[in-house]
């Protein structure tokens, strides 16, 4: 019985309401995507409606995470112990696979010339990164920073100042890559998680919630004010 792991309300009870909360605003986001599609012209909509689509899709695949986690432990007396139900970390990788690609789509699809190699190169870069990235945790890796090399003259301007869409996908970028670093950063065991098993849970968790909201929530919000802020003529990167 002393090898059984055992969590503090106070510990359970915060993941719970972290997974729960990253969940709401992936699919508020996806929502305000959706629903944005009524305030640009058509030719803008594509976007909004592929990044909803793919943000409401992940928030559903990641809707188990929260089950598993409420089905992985039960309260006995003043503390919750382990059922046997596994908790599904593989939910998670799914998701990300799912929504980072689609977003980064996403903001070259409006912005980058569709004629350009940076497009093309893209496109490529987002279809491995979606369909290897679940399988090898470095091809997801690398193609992100793929698809940050090809996005790099939006965040870069040149010939002209910087504007509320370089910042939008400046937000965007960095959003993803903090996300991604610190959920690795995790994984390797390099943020001070503690070292007893149950705060090492508890705070790998929280983390990993914070890595949604950073690599799906943020994103989403900076895709949907960069559309929003696009010019009705053609104002394309090459």
């Amino acid at each position: 019985m002393d090898s059984l792991l055992m969590l503090p309300p106070g510990g359970f009870l915060a993941v719970d309401l972290a997974l729960r909360i990253a969940f709401a605003l992936v699919v508020m986001t996806g929502v305000l995507l959706g629903l944005a599609t009524m305030c640009v012209g058509r030719s803008h909509r594509f976007p909004l409606i592929l990044g909803s689509v793919a943000l409401l899709g992940a928030a559903w695949i990641e809707s188990g995470i929260a089950r598993a986690w409420q089905g992985a432990f039960e309260l006995a007396g003043s503390s919750y112990c382990v059922t046997g139900l596994p908790l599904a970390g593989g939910d998670r990788v799914v998701a990300w696979a799912l929504g980072i690609p689609a977003l980064l789509f996403c903001l070259g699809f409006a912005q980058l010339d569709r004629s350009s190699k940076a497009f093309r190169n893209l496109c490529l870069s987002v279809m491995a990164q979606a369909i290897l990235g679940p399988f090898f945790d470095f091809l997801f890796l690398l193609g992100f920073l793929a698809c940050v090399i090809q996005l790099r003259g939006l965040v870069i301007p040149s010939g002209r100042g910087a504007d509320i869409r370089t910042a939008s996908n400046r937000v965007a970028l960095m959003a993803m890559a903090a996300g991604i670093l610190l959920t690795e950063a995790g994984h390797f065991h390099l943020l001070p998680l503690g070292t007893a098993p149950d705060s090492i849970l508890v705070r790998g968790e929280l983390i990993r919630s914070l890595g949604d909201v950073l690599t799906l929530v943020l994103p989403g919000a900076a895709l949907l004010v960069c559309i929003l802020n696009l010019p009705e003529k053609d104002g394309r990167v090459s």
